[in-house]
C-alpha cells in the first residue's frame, strides 16, 4: 500500500506500472496479482489505507470540536503547507499536491472505479469543512449568506492553491491560504485574534 500511494503521488498514476510498484515494494508481480486483479484494484485499496491510517486521524485532530473553529481552518491549511514540504523533501524536490485529487484529475474519463473512489475521499474531506462553515457562521464569526457555498469556496481555493503550488513547485500559495479564506467568509475576527487562542 505505501509504494503504491507514494509512486501514484510523486509519479501519477498513468505514468506508473505494476512493475515498478513491486520493486519499489520489493515483491514479485505473482504476489501483485494474487492480492489484486489490477492496478486500479491497489489504487482503490491504497486510498482507503491512507485514509484510515492518515487522513481521517489527522482530520479528525485537526478539527476536534474542542478548537474555536476559525482556529480548525487555521490548523488545516498549517498542517498541508508542512505536509507538501515534507512529501517535497522526500520525493526530491517536487511539491505533489493533494493525492485524491491528483487521482481524481487523472483517472476522470479513463477509469471511473478510480475516479469514483477518489471522489468519496474528497467529499470527506469536504464534509469537515462544511461544519466547520457552519459552526464558524452560527456563532457568528464569519458574514456568508451561505455556509454550504462558502465551504465549496474554501475548497476551491485550497485545491487551486494546491494545482499553483505543485506547477510552480512552490509553496507560497499555501502560505496566503489562512487570510484568503478569512476575507472569503468576511471573517468577524482579524488573523491575530485566532492565533492568540
Amino acid at each position: 500500500m505505501v509504494a503504491s500511494t507514494e509512486l501514484t503521488w510523486q509519479k501519477g498514476y498513468n505514468a506508473v506500472t505494476v512493475d515498478a510498484i513491486c520493486e519499489r515494494a520489493g515483491v514479485k508481480k505473482g504476489s501483485f496479482y494474487y492480492f489484486f486483479e489490477s492496478k486500479a484494484d491497489l489504487a482503490i485499496a491504497a486510498m482507503a489505507y491512507t485514509w484510515e491510517t492518515r487522513s481521517r486521524p489527522e482530520m479528525d485532530a485537526v478539527f476536534s470540536a474542542s478548537k474555536p473553529p476559525l482556529k480548525r481552518l487555521k490548523d488545516y491549511f498549517e498542517m498541508i503547507y508542512q505536509h507538501q514540504i515534507e512529501e517535497r523533501d522526500k520525493s526530491g524536490g517536487c511539491l505533489l499536491g493533494c493525492p485524491y485529487f491528483s487521482l481524481g484529475m487523472e483517472s476522470s474519463g479513463l477509469d471511473p472505479r478510480v475516479w469514483h473512489a477518489s471522489q468519496r475521499y474528497l467529499k470527506r474531506k469536504h464534509r469537515y469543512l462544511e461544519a466547520t462553515v457552519w459552526e464558524a457562521q452560527a456563532e457568528g464569526l464569519i458574514d456568508v449568506p451561505s455556509a454550504e457555498e462558502a465551504a465549496q469556496g474554501i475548497y476551491s481555493l485550497l485545491e487551486g492553491a494546491l494545482a499553483r503550488a505543485r506547477v510552480h513547485n512552490h509553496p507560497e500559495p499555501l502560505q496566503e491560504l489562512y487570510g484568503q479564506v478569512l476575507q472569503l467568509l468576511g471573517a468577524a475576527r482579524p488573523v491575530e485574534a485566532e492565533q492568540s487562542e
